[in-house]
């Protein structure tokens, strides 16, 4: 049996590193907006140099979308490693609350709302946000495509992955407007959650009544 790697002194400080200029670059972009910040900005601001922002984040968009890997993986790790008797439905709320719950205890859900924000305002953001949306419901739609059917077949794993899509931003958009009506994050949290589970099963309901072709 395989044991893990322990990370050697210069893997950690190449994650301080990191860290230290995705935490910076946050801070200004929240602060100025995205646009209004530059590579350089952030280098200075994490005090480094500008070579060294390109070593870890290989693009300005890569600053703002820091998580992009575990976001658009999310879904279909989810329905992959799901247990016995767990649906598709169960496994993507299940992989949704994780999230929230992540945020939640991070205390980033009310920073969420700024990031928001200045996303909207970027029309350079907004089009790398729709092609991580769009990456992130083809890597979804191949994991069901590979399971059992009924959402296997013919046009269900695309049409399931999009439905999934559409869950995703409903629910945040709740998350959002429950938080700056002011309700508190661990209460926006709970209140949610049984919207998460119908909203996942609705989707998965109507996906199976699609028919297949002939």
């Amino acid at each position: 049996m395989s044991q893990a790697t322990t990370p050697t002194r210069r893997d950690r400080k190449k994650q301080q590193t990191r860290q230290a200029i995705g935490e910076a670059a946050m801070r200004l972009f929240l602060q100025r907006g995205f646009d209004a910040v530059t590579v350089a900005d952030v280098a200075r601001e994490a005090d480094v140099a500008v070579q060294t922002v390109f070593n870890h984040f290989p693009s300005k968009e890569d600053l703002f979308f820091q998580e992009r890997d575990g976001y658009v993986s999310l879904p279909s790790r989810a329905v992959r490693s799901r247990g016995t008797g767990e649906t598709v439905a169960q496994a993507l709320a299940r992989g949704y609350l994780r999230l929230l719950g992540d945020y939640h205890v991070a205390g980033l859900l009310l920073q969420s709302i700024d990031y928001q924000r200045t996303l909207d305002a970027s029309p350079a953001l907004r089009g790398r946000e729709l092609e991580l949306r769009q990456e992130r419901e083809s890597l979804l739609a191949a994991a069901l495509a590979e399971d059992a059917p009924p959402l296997s077949e013919g046009l269900r794993p695309a049409l399931m992955a999009a439905f999934a899509s559409a869950v995703d931003r409903v629910l945040d958009a709740e998350v959002r407007r429950r938080l700056l009506a002011g309700e508190p994050a661990g209460q926006v949290q709970s209140s949610v959650e049984p919207m998460v589970v119908e909203l996942f099963a609705v989707a998965e309901a109507a996906c199976g009544k699609v028919g297949a072709p002939a």
